[in-house]
């Protein structure tokens, strides 16, 4: 019994040895494939990929995508529409292969088919839709490729168009969920972006994650580019007021669904639907469920729009520290200082400040500043010397718009003249009792002390 069960033994682990050894060959020459493909040598990636895929069908998915690679540069150098579709039968035939061997996995064979007909028109235009439909209906979350999105939107629009048995609100729907689908796509990308560059602090990342890395950015305005194109040629249909019906009688189901509240968002401020009560709604649920510089700022334009400054304020101040991007950062409290500039200029300062410490090249915060100082009147209660005097530290201000940007120096030369022209003269500082080197200490929201200079 004790031999038998040796023997049964050592037969299992010589089976499981050789699967290592097949593996392990299989993933030598999957390496070797990749790079021929790499090298764009396409003919020949094709004789490789004939004898892998008999020996190692289910060892890595990326034997099916280079393979897919490989014959999408056939279809496009092929001459003939003929030629065209023996190569894209051949793609199929691969999909069925990825799916039969990696049932599990997930990808967009099915979309990519469709794409395919589509653009190399090799079937007609009611097939294509009828792919296309599917795969949104079946696979939403695979449905991230904006050529995907746009080929799609773009048969959906001109068969509604063409009274093809769509209604108004069935295009309204499915216009909503093609919003909210550019969202997911931009969402997803901009997440795993975001791992990437966590992770490439303490790891080395793979070749195809610094590839993602590298096209992110790109993907996600050219999906932003589709959603808004999407919105321009559906608006003609829309009115704010079926959006807001629209929007309304979907609100309670998709309340949790971040994606869909941008989108709600989104499409609302696209088509200045500013006074509606629904994205008003949809603004503050998302920027509870998700807070974020982009949430936050749309909640401080919708309370500037009501005139509540201060609310505003605080929200676009929220934007600002939530914002990553050091250039974002300090337009948004540039924008924070221009709407308090008239009412609170303690907070003005405060913000233009804030603005030049996030991006010292921002050249208009130190004009607007300049323009500030020179334009005191009595809130600080200043004697008129005192007044003009302020004019030293606007001219000190504004020159350094031109040294944080060059092309501001007409500018500030043209302001620069403007402000010599009201200076104290030598009289006017005599009588003021002050001479070269003496200090004149503001207080009121300036909070500066200005040295008087040698007086011509």
């Amino acid at each position: 019994m004790i031999k038998k069960n040796l023997t049964a033994f050592l037969f299992i682990a010589s089976v499981f040895t050789a699967v290592a050894q097949q593996t392990s060959k299989c993933e030598e020459q999957i390496a070797a494939f990749e790079q021929t493909v790499k090298s764009e040598k396409y003919d020949d990636a094709l004789q490789q990929f004939g004898g892998l895929v008999k020996k190692c069908p289910n060892v890595d998915e990326k034997l099916y995508i280079l393979a897919e690679t490989a014959l999408v540069y056939k279809i496009e150098s092929a001459q003939t529409k003929e030629l065209k579709q023996q190569f894209a039968d051949s793609i199929f035939g691969v999909y069925q292969m990825h799916n039969k061997n990696f049932p599990k996995a997930k990808n967009s064979n099915n979309i990519n088919k469709a794409l395919i007909q589509n653009d190399y028109r090799l079937a007609d235009e009611k097939e294509v839709f009828k792919m296309l439909d599917a795969a949104f209906v079946l696979q939403p979350h695979d449905y991230t490729d904006y050529r995907a999105i746009e080929a799609y939107y773009n048969v959906y629009l001109k068969r509604f168009e063409a009274g093809q048995e769509i209604t108004l609100a069935d295009f309204t729907e499915k216009f909503g969920a093609i919003s909210t689908q550019v969202m997911y796509a931009k969402n997803r990308i901009a997440d795993r972006q975001n791992q990437l560059k966590v992770k490439e602090k303490t790891e080395p990342l793979t070749q195809e994650e610094k590839d993602f890395l590298a096209k992110a950015n790109k993907n996600i305005d050219v999906l932003t580019a589709v959603g808004e194109n999407v919105d321009r040629q559906s608006s003609k249909h829309f009115s704010c007021k079926g959006l807001e019906e629209y929007y309304t009688a979907n609100f309670e189901k998709n309340k949790e669904n971040s994606d869909w509240l941008e989108a709600l968002v989104n499409v609302m401020f696209l088509n200045r639907c500013y006074e509606s009560g629904v994205l008003a709604k949809g603004a503050a649920a998302l920027y509870k469920l998700k807070p974020s510089a982009q949430s936050a700022f749309n909640m401080g334009t919708i309370e500037l729009r009501k005139n509540n400054i201060d609310g505003a304020a605080e929200y676009f101040d929220k934007s600002a520290q939530l914002e990553t991007d050091a250039d974002q950062k300090a337009e948004v409290y540039y924008k924070v200082a221009g709407i308090l500039r008239n009412s609170d200029k303690a907070r003005t300062k405060e913000y233009i400040l804030k603005t030049v410490r996030a991006n010292p090249k921002k050249a208009r915060a130190y004009i607007l500043l300049a323009e500030m100082y020179a334009s005191v009147t009595k809130e600080c209660s200043i004697t008129d010397f005192e007044r003009k005097a302020l004019l030293w530290l606007a001219i000190d201000t504004v020159k350094k718009a031109e040294e944080a940007d060059v092309k501001y120096k007409g500018t500030v030369a043209s302001m620069i003249e403007n402000y010599e022209k009201r200076l104290p003269n030598r009289d006017e500082v005599k009588e003021a009792g002050k001479r070269k080197g003496d200090e004149i200490v503001y207080g009121c929201w300036i909070n500066e002390t200005v040295t008087v200079p040698k007086v011509k």
